[in-house]
């Protein structure tokens, strides 16, 4: 996982089986720990790598992350998951019969 850019992006397709497998409370505490170090302009310390680290930080990064692990539809319930942990859960979707009001 060497940062090469000064932004990354990351396709996660499962973390036991290729497209199969979700993401446990582990692994998707892993990641949330990866991308909070990325965004903050550090490099995250169990991170697989061919260079040697950065020895300053660097500035923030946009970080880009995609769940394709879509055989048994567990992609937008990784995503939510991930997304709650780095307090980036969108609002509630509205109940299926909630009446829209127009601004």
């Amino acid at each position: 996982m060497d940062v090469t850019a000064d932004f990354v992006y990351c396709r996660l397709h499962g973390s036991e089986e290729l497209y199969v497998s979700g993401y446990d409370d582990k692994a998707l505490d892993i990641w949330a720990g990866r991308i909070d170090d990325w965004t903050h302009g550090r490099e995250p310390a169990n991170a697989n790598r061919v260079l040697k680290p950065l020895k300053r930080a660097r500035k923030g990064r946009d970080v880009y992350v995609y769940f394709d692990n879509d055989v048994k539809v567990r992609a937008p319930a990784d995503a939510r998951a991930l997304a709650e942990r780095l307090g980036l859960a969108a609002p509630a979707i509205a109940k299926k019969h909630s009446k829209l009001v127009a601004a």
